[in-house]
């Protein structure tokens, strides 16, 4: 008998060791089996995933997930906080409809928790910036290879900025003003500076192929216009040039030939000086909402 109650022992002991070590603990392993729970509607692990402890809680988001497979984006660890870009179907959309929201993820006792207040109220009470995120990422994919591996991260850094003005933006407060408007300031000399450029590369150019100088000259126009918005920068504008950058990279690997291959160089030190600039910016903005 007490030989049976061992071997009873021993077992559960190692299945308990499995069940711990097979348990996802990364914050993408996290998020994935957080989001496999809520279209299982799986309270029980819903519960074990995130940082909802009363079953009696769980609101779904105010959405039926059923059958909703998400995919994912950036993921960004600072210490005992995590973010990940997560792509969602839209809940009326079509098939292919899809929009960027953020699971905000937690690191309590060394396992990965889902934020589920943070999460679900970024979900029901969307920034206005969350369709620029996805509108970002889709210029990404397509502009990475045009440019060096310097310019990839510049356009890394340009996408990101859309999520991190959007965190930015639920706390603002007046110790950030000066340095908003210093970086507007910054962004508008960097975009008139790159219209300018390019206004002189068609004047060179008049013997470019046509489709070539109109994409130029979309784009000239589309950074003159998006640099006057600037004057007084707000979250939105900032966000709106971050967008604005994008496609004028996505613009630059739409030309033809050689034509303005020389330009196309400069250009692209031109965005990475931009972002560059960029992470001084964010480096400010958070020392500018720490306390004292």
């Amino acid at each position: 008998m007490l030989r049976c109650i061992l071997k009873v022992c021993v077992w559960l002991s190692v299945a308990v060791m499995v069940a711990a070590c097979s348990k996802p603990n990364t914050p993408q392993d996290v998020a994935a089996a957080f989001w496999q729970a809520m279209a299982d509607n799986d309270v029980s692990d819903v519960v074990d995933y995130s940082t909802l402890i009363d079953a009696k809680e769980f609101d779904r988001f105010e959405r039926d997930w059923a059958d909703v497979v998400p995919s994912f984006g950036r993921v960004v660890i600072d210490n005992a906080d995590a973010t990940i870009v997560t792509r969602l179907p839209t809940e009326n959309g079509g098939i292919n409809e899809r929009r960027e929201v953020i699971t905000y993820l937690v690191e309590r006792n060394g396992q990965w928790l889902v934020d589920y207040g943070r999460t679900g109220d970024a979900i029901m009470n969307p920034s206005p910036l969350s369709n620029l995120m996805g509108q970002l990422s889709e210029i990404s994919d397509r502009i990475t290879a045009s440019f060096t591996s310097s310019s990839d991260d510049m356009q890394q850094r340009l996408n990101e900025m859309a999520r991190e003005l959007e965190a930015y933006s639920t706390d603002m407060s007046r110790r950030t003003e000066e340095t908003v408007n210093e970086f507007g300031r910054m962004l508008q000399g960097a975009m008139a500076e790159l219209e300018q450029s390019m206004n002189r590369a068609l004047e060179e150019n008049r013997q470019a192929p046509q489709s070539d100088r109109r994409t130029l000259e979309q784009a000239a126009k589309v950074l003159e216009t998006s640099g006057e918005n600037l004057a007084e920068p707000t979250l939105q504008t900032l966000a709106e040039a971050s967008r604005t950058l994008a496609q004028t990279g996505q613009r630059f690997a739409e030309l033809s030939g050689d034509t303005f291959e020389q330009h196309r160089e400069a250009w692209a030190a031109t965005l990475e000086d931009i972002r560059a600039r960029s992470e001084q910016f964010f480096r400010n903005l958070q020392q500018s909402r720490e306390p004292g």
